[in-house]
């Protein structure tokens, strides 16, 4: 079992991945932070604990999934809106998840069951090296550039968490197989299985994943599986249960099921997506934390990656009778990715990769195993006996395999110092993505929220140029183009923007914010009225409410607005100074 030897691979995974990702701490909150943490009343106490298991609904990325709410009131209880402790507890869990990962792969190849395809020497030779090539699996999975967006983006930690929980599950099965009580160690894994999937939906493929490997690894036919552990996997069928109690609550871009030809465009897209993120895992660059909304594609666009993806599908298909370890790692790589790559099309988000987190350790199991023993056929050829390779095969191999780790962690470490600022992030998505107008729109926004408000009207033109579907882009440049003195095309958008959407909150209370700028009080109380009653829970809104009140001489009711502004918002300066003045 060589216990040292583990404790030591166990710290140097945890050390080189704490160093690595020690420059996210002081990362702000960007983008879909904001509204899930910042605007989330219901992460601000733990307890009473339901309001935590019913998180807000209006396409925040806490919607459906409790465990992520749960995890950021813990946060909230640390650090209120201070983001070192989310970042903390991202790190934390990823570390987590990477030892799983070490543990699952070590014991695996000690446990490989013998097959005509597979020799006893070959199999001896995996379980003497079982550690090197798990600690070499956990630190190539852990320091890769292609999970800095889940790690280091705060509210992403739902692919942490879900990621986490389902190798949890894994590791419990793996455990509760081989102990002489294996009670506790099945309870865990199907409580594992609903946190997953409580953290996010895409986990509903954990129980069919976590058959496959019992019946790959585990036992020697699908009579044995079910014989051994029928109960175990209907509790964790069970967890299914839980995206339906949650339906209730909806998923802002996404289509249903059968949507028409949408839902088959993003189907057909997906061929590409599939294959960009597999190149990501071997060529990870350029990474981008925005690919923009579906753009529909044509047949010779889509073919040559749909032959790509089919062939890899047959492949597994073959791979699972002749190398079932293999087909194994290729079926949970397509499972973990299918809700969100054609079950559920996410219109607003074609590509992400951030869905990878989880996909990547099986390319990185099927990479490594796969060189270890193409290396070992051709090292045998030469030098039978491992131990009469020379000194410097062994040097050259490990030379080899820390450069590689130092190019993938600078990669990293690199890729982290992008998210330091709205500004560098969305500055470098626009660079990589310049067609991207939610991009475009992102770094306009980000310019304006430090006064830059002549470089936000030229990236909103740019996003509207782009799309110039109302109400967004609208609203935005008529915004910013009345802070800059250009009242009448300012108002002009603006208005167009509340006239193609009058039940827009935002556009209601941003025509109605610049109508109060202007002293036009009177003409700016129903939008600003209507967007309180339109969208309760933004502060904005209830504080310029607020002052339109106070300059009428109700004060009653303008402290009750600059109140529930901070309730909403309790760093709100702007509030509290309006609040004294009441």
């Amino acid at each position: 079992m060589r216990p040292r030897g583990l404790w030591l691979s166990a710290a140097m995974i945890v050390g080189v991945v704490a160093l690595i990702y020690s420059n996210t701490f002081s990362v702000p909150f960007l983008f879909d932070d904001n509204p899930s943490i910042g605007g989330n009343q219901t992460i601000q106490q733990l307890w009473p604990i339901g309001p935590l298991l019913d998180p807000p609904c209006h396409g925040e990325a806490v919607q459906r999934r409790p465990v992520v709410n749960v995890s950021l009131a813990i946060n909230y209880a640390i650090s209120k809106t201070e983001p070192w402790s989310y970042h903390a507890f991202n790190l934390v869990a990823h570390l987590s998840a990477a030892l799983l990962l070490l543990g699952i792969v070590r014991r695996t190849l000690l446990r490989i069951p013998g097959n005509p395809n597979t020799p006893q020497r070959d199999l001896d030779h995996l379980a003497k090296n079982s550690l090197l090539l798990a600690t070499l699996v956990a630190l190539i999975w852990a320091v890769h550039p292609l999970l800095t967006e889940a790690v280091t983006y705060t509210i992403q930690r739902t692919e942490v968490l879900a990621g986490l929980f389902y190798l949890l599950a894994l590791y419990c099965v793996l455990r509760g197989s081989s102990s002489r009580h294996p009670l506790p160690w099945y309870t865990a894994a199907a409580v594992s299985c609903a946190l997953a999937i409580g953290s996010k939906e895409a986990a509903i493929s954990a129980p069919l994943v976590i058959l496959l490997y019992d019946r790959v690894f585990l036992t020697a036919s699908w009579r044995e599986t079910f014989r051994r552990r029928w109960p175990l996997y209907v509790a964790m069928a069970a967890s299914w249960a839980i995206p339906l109690v949650m339906l209730r609550h909806g998923h802002d871009g996404a289509a249903p099921f059968g949507h028409g030809r949408q839902a088959l465009d993003y189907l057909l897209a997906q061929f590409g997506v599939l294959s960009h993120y597999l190149r990501l895992c071997y060529w990870p660059c350029p990474l981008v934390v925005d690919y923009g909304v579906y753009k529909p594609q044509t047949i010779g666009q889509i073919l040559p990656y749909a032959l790509l993806i089919g062939t890899l599908v047959i492949g597994v298909i073959l791979a699972l009778r002749r190398q079932p370890w293999l087909g194994f790692l290729g079926v949970a790589f397509f499972a973990i990715l299918a809700p969100s790559s054609g079950m559920v099309p996410i219109l607003q988000q074609v590509a992400a990769e951030k869905r990878m987190y989880l996909p990547l350790a099986a390319v990185v199991i099927a990479t490594v195993m796969s060189v270890y023993a193409l290396g070992r056929r051709l090292l045998d050829r030469r030098w039978p006996q491992s131990e009469d390779q020379p000194a410097y095969v062994r040097r050259l191999q490990a030379g080899l395999l820390g450069a590689m780790l130092v190019l993938l962690g600078s990669m990293t470490y690199i890729r982290n110092h992008d998210y330091r600022a709205a500004i560098t992030l969305w500055e470098d998505t626009v660079r990589k993505c310049p067609e991207n107008a939610r991009a475009q729109n992102n770094l306009g926004f980000a310019y304006e929220s430090i006064g830059l408000v002549e470089d936000a009207v030229i990236c909103y033109r740019d996003a509207l140029k782009l799309n110039i579907q109302p109400p967004t882009p609208h609203r935005n440049l008529g915004r910013a183009l009345v802070k800059c003195g250009d009242v009448k095309e300012g108002l002009a958008l603006l208005k167009k923007a509340v006239a193609f959407a009058p039940n827009d909150a935002s556009a209601q209370a941003d025509l109605g914010a610049a109508l109060l700028s202007l002293g036009r009080a009177e003409d700016a109380l129903p939008h600003l009225q209507k967007a309180v009653t339109l969208d309760p829970r933004s502060p904005d809104p209830h504080n310029n409410l607020g002052a339109l009140l106070m300059r009428r001489g109700q004060f009653d009711q303008a402290i009750a607005q600059f109140r529930r502004a901070l309730d909403l918002r309790p760093q709100f300066f702007e509030a509290q100074v309006n609040l004294q003045k009441a």
